[in-house]
C-alpha cells in the first residue's frame, strides 16, 4: 500500500513544473524578443519590465527545481521510515505473542 502511494506521489511530482525543453524554448523566445526590443528606444520601458519578468521566471524555476528535489528527498525518507515502522510493528506483534505464550506457560507451572 505504501509503495503505490509513493509511486503516485512521485508521478505527481514529476508532472510539476516546466520540463527542461519547454523552459529552454522560453529562453530562446526571450532572447529573440529582447533582440527585437534592444534597438527600439520607444520600447525601452517595456524591455526593462520584460527583463524583470524573465529574471523572476528564472528565479521561480530554480526555486521550483530545488523544492521538487527536496520533496523527492523527503519522500524517500518517508518511505524508509515507513519500512522501519512496519518492521517495528511486526516485532511488537511477535513480542506480544511471545509474552502471551510465556504467561500461559507460567500459569500451567
Amino acid at each position: 500500500m505504501v509503495d503505490t502511494e509513493v509511486s503516485d506521489a512521485r508521478k505527481d511530482m514529476d508532472q510539476l513544473g516546466f520540463e527542461t525543453k519547454a523552459f529552454e524554448a522560453l529562453e530562446r523566445d526571450f532572447q529573440e524578443v529582447l533582440t527585437e526590443l534592444v534597438g527600439d528606444k520607444s520600447l525601452e520601458r517595456f524591455r526593462v519590465e520584460y527583463e524583470k519578468l524573465h529574471r523572476a521566471l528564472k528565479k521561480s524555476h530554480e526555486s521550483e527545481k530545488r523544492l521538487i528535489k527536496k520533496c523527492r528527498e523527503l519522500n524517500s525518507e518517508i518511505v524508509a521510515n515507513a519500512a522501519k515502522v512496519q518492521t517495528a510493528l511486526k516485532l511488537s506483534e511477535e513480542d506480544q505473542t511471545t509474552i502471551s505464550a510465556l504467561k500461559k506457560e507460567i500459569e500451567k507451572a
